[in-house]
């Protein structure tokens, strides 16, 4: 067992149907002499407290096993431990898996014995991290930039801040989370097209602009969704730190 490594197994693990994939990823984790202490996820016990009990026992590098829903339980606290992150989206899709050039499935193992590692911003919406992007559908709130001019989607349009990329439709779109800002999307709602008796929706394109911070605010609650953690609200600082992050990454990471 390598004492450096610390691998984060989320719940669903557990669950006979992937005990082939759990075997199989333990066993080439081996071969690369990267078996590690094994921290499982579950309804009753913190996440947090257990990665943390895992870096007092040494590690320095902690693994989130699972698939970006994982992350999402994860990634609000990691970036302030002093450790380099890895990911093995195990069961896909993973879109950011794909943003981060990390497949799916055992073969993410060669990615993190591979050791490349990247440091990365972070976004902040309030005082929660956030990887990917922070996403308001439909919305009408509006979003400031730096104090200097405030921007909103049109006709409930929607707005999206992000820091690594997500999805835009079933496109997968990349920001740059190694240029000390974040990058606002503002794209109005899509208009309907009638022909005959058919309709079609066309969506209109994004405006982009680059912030290191700002504030969403509405007259009416909104909710957002970090990372697709959703809060609800009236109000929201959003931010990046830059450099916040260490990252084992893949070479063909999307946006680089």
């Amino acid at each position: 067992m390598n004492p450096n490594y610390a691998y984060v197994y989320d719940d669903f693990l557990a669950d006979k149907r992937f005990e082939r994939e759990v075997a199989a990823l333990e066993t080439k984790l081996s071969t690369f002499d990267m078996s590690g202490h094994i921290g499982r996820m579950s309804l009753f016990r913190s996440a947090k407290d257990m990665v943390q009990g895992m870096v007092a026992k040494g590690a320095s590098t902690v693994v989130i096993v699972g698939n970006d829903g994982t992350l999402d339980k994860t990634m609000w606290f990691l970036p302030d431990l002093n450790v380099t992150v890895g990911y093995i989206p195990l069961v896909g899709p993973s879109a950011v898996g794909e943003l981060l050039g990390i497949p799916t499935g055992i073969a993410a193992c060669d990615t993190l014995a591979a050791r490349r590692i990247e440091t990365l911003d972070m976004g902040k919406l309030d005082d929660r991290y956030f990887l990917t992007e922070v996403s308001l559908p439909a919305t009408v709130a509006s979003l400031s930039i730096e104090g200097k001019y405030k921007v909103s989607p049109t006709d409930g349009g929607s707005l999206t801040i992000r820091n690594l990329g997500g999805h835009v439709g079933n496109k997968l779109v990349a920001a740059d989370p190694r240029d000390g800002l974040l990058e606002a999307a503002v794209t109005p709602r899509p208009t309907e097209k009638k022909s005959g008796f058919w309709k079609k929706e066309t969506s209109a394109p994004e405006t982009r602009m680059f912030l290191a911070h700002g504030e969403i605010s509405s007259k009416v609650p909104i909710e957002a969704h970090a990372d697709n953690h959703a809060v609800s609200g009236f109000q929201f600082a959003v931010s990046v730190v830059p450099g916040k992050l260490r990252l084992i990454t893949g070479r063909g990471r999307i946006g680089k």
